[in-house]
């Protein structure tokens, strides 16, 4: 099979700038003179598909000319249609060989132009780079950030196939080695930050155990969570991975002392995310009730010595242990975990610091939220808080992390903080779902504090003045379950900050009254933290001018590129 892919081709030269939208059409038919390759096209077909490409590039172009508010004739913006596999010779009615549309001599590139280096090179500088067609620098600018945030996205979509391009040389190692160490008495604790790749690593390692026969319906798997919206993103994941047949899901409750009363199983592996969530009940009976409860399933599916009452690792040895994994969120963990959270939680296995999720600008905005996140505390205490580094493990920085700026909005309106943010919000979710790169599914929104403002219903009221009555239009939707399971193709979410723990999303807007937010705040900037480390790919801060400036101690934030006023 033969994928088209189109191109948008930006060349700064000699001080000149230069843009070109391009076409690509794998049609092709005999004249192409190429080995191997099947002939498919006829004239029908290549004249359809010419006729495709010249109203996709009609539309682009007026996409951008809007977007920049300027003229054809002013904009410079080149246009090309490219036949890799198509001869620019053919033969006219009366079986002459002809010039293929000559009227058209300079939008159409063929095969004998593609296929050979030296003529490819003489075709770039006589055409792309030609003086004629240089355009303004302001334009350039405004078109490749624009474009910026629209490739992110592609990348995203490619790094996430498979999932296995995630995960960083430390990570492969633990996937290669017998990481549990169970036949000494010791399960294994991962700890990480968000971002680090926790869950991700136990989903390759069921994926690795069943591709090695050890996860199999006599050998199941449990996975535990806090959170309900991780457990649904983890179920769908099992789904691709073919897998899910094989490996139950549970949530722990940290106000409830029962825990799986209903579940007689008894499981090979056991893996525990988000363990750190258990000292939230601060009640030494719940969670020692279900961290007995999955010692026990655990040894009883792994122990072979009879009549063993389970209440021993070390005593129910047996030569071919499972997997016990607790992963707690380090973050967390070095701040909050109370005296009475189970010791092992404190003695890592492994602490895994490279940051693989976000792109590098996203994870400088936040890591400021993760490594200071008390200032107010005096020193001496904060020497003795124990937050292991974090770094990032690839070297892809992305976009900008985006600004709107919500001033002048809240001073055209005179209406509260909160509208203006909501109108700005709805701007930008439509610009963006407007887009190529980004689809509405992709986008999340945070308000740092729910009010009636923020529910999805404002959204979709707003929303619905901008367009004409059963258009297709994004629309918004409060229940992450729903998110992830139901979600129409134009859905986004709109979400309390902890429902989307563990969750990440192409694009999060992420919404800063200046009432609502304090810098110096503990809770503030852990809010701040678990927010902006969601995002894969495209920031977007709402907010005043003012908060802005708290945040961004770096004046390294951009303005949204937009094609409408704020």
């Amino acid at each position: 099979m033969i994928r088209e892919h189109d191109f948008v081709v930006f060349v700064k030269c000699c001080g000149k700038y230069f843009v070109s939208l391009i076409e690509v059409k794998s049609t092709h038919d005999e004249n192409a003179n190429i080995k191997d390759l099947e002939y498919t096209g006829n004239a029908k077909v290549i004249k359809n598909n010419k006729r495709s490409a010249q109203h996709q590039l009609r539309d682009h172009l007026e996409i951008l000319l809007e977007f920049l508010n300027i003229s054809h004739d002013e904009s410079k913006i080149q246009s090309y249609i490219m036949w890799p596999y198509l001869s620019s010779l053919t033969r006219d009615p009366q079986r002459n060989i002809v010039r293929r549309w000559r009227d058209e001599p300079n939008l159409h590139i063929f095969e004998n132009t593609l296929m050979k280096q030296e003529n490819f090179n003489e075709w770039f500088r006589s055409n792309i780079i030609s003086n004629a067609k240089a355009m303004k620098e302001e334009h350039f600018v405004k078109l490749l950030n624009r474009y910026i945030l629209l490739s992110c996205g592609v990348f995203v979509d490619e790094i996430n196939e498979g999932m296995l391009a995630l995960l960083n040389q430390e990570q492969l190692e633990i996937l290669n080695s017998n990481a549990c160490h169970v036949t000494q008495g010791d399960p294994f604790v991962v700890h990480g930050a968000a971002g680090t790749g926790k869950t991700l690593l136990v989903l390759k390692k069921l994926e690795q155990l069943y591709r090695t026969g050890q996860l199999n319906e006599k050998n199941r798997a449990l996975y535990l969570c806090f959170w309900p919206g991780i457990r649904c993103e983890v179920e769908q994941k099992l789904e691709s991975l073919k897998i899910r047949q094989y490996v139950d899901t549970g949530r722990f409750y940290i106000s409830l002392p029962s825990f799986l009363n209903t579940n007689k199983a008894n499981y090979k592996h056991i893996f525990m995310d988000e363990a750190e969530a258990i000292s939230l009940s601060f009640e030494p009976n719940i969670m020692s009730s279900t961290m007995s409860t999955i010692f026990q399933k655990y040894r009883a599916a792994n122990c072979i010595q009879p009549d063993c009452k389970h209440d021993n690792t070390k005593s129910c040895y047996s030569p071919n242990w499972g997997e016990l994994w607790f992963l707690v969120d380090m973050h967390q963990a070095s701040l909050f975990l109370p005296k009475l959270t189970p010791q092992l939680f404190k003695k890592p296995s492994i602490v895994l610091n490279k940051v693989m999720r976000s792109t590098g600008n996203i994870f400088n905005m936040f890591k400021q939220f993760y490594t200071n996140l008390m200032p107010m505390l005096p020193q001496e205490i904060l020497s003795q808080i124990n937050i292991p580094s974090i770094s990032l493990g690839h070297h892809i920085f992305g976009p900008s992390v985006c600004w709107v700026n919500t001033d002048f909005s809240r001073e055209l309106t005179s209406s509260p903080t909160s509208n203006a943010s909501l109108k700005s919000m709805i701007k930008v979710i439509i610009d963006l779902c407007a887009t190529k790169g980004f689809k509405p599914n992709d986008i999340c929104v945070i308000p740092f504090l729910q009010n009636e403002y923020y529910r999805p219903e404002k959204f979709n009221t707003e929303i619905d003045s901008y367009f004409v009555e059963n258009g297709f239009r994004p629309r918004g939707i409060g229940e992450i379950e729903d998110f992830l399971v139901k979600k129409q193709t134009n859905d986004f979410l709109v979400s309390w900050v902890l429902k989307v723990k563990g969750i990440e999303f192409k694009v999060v807007i992420l919404v800063i009254d200046e009432d609502d937010y304090d810098m110096n705040d503990s809770e503030d900037r852990k809010k701040t933290y678990i927010m902006s480390s969601r995002c894969t790919c495209l920031l977007v801060i709402v907010s005043s001018s003012e908060t802005k400036r708290k945040i961004d101690l770096n004046d390294e934030f951009k303005p949204y590129p937009f094609g409408m006023d704020f």
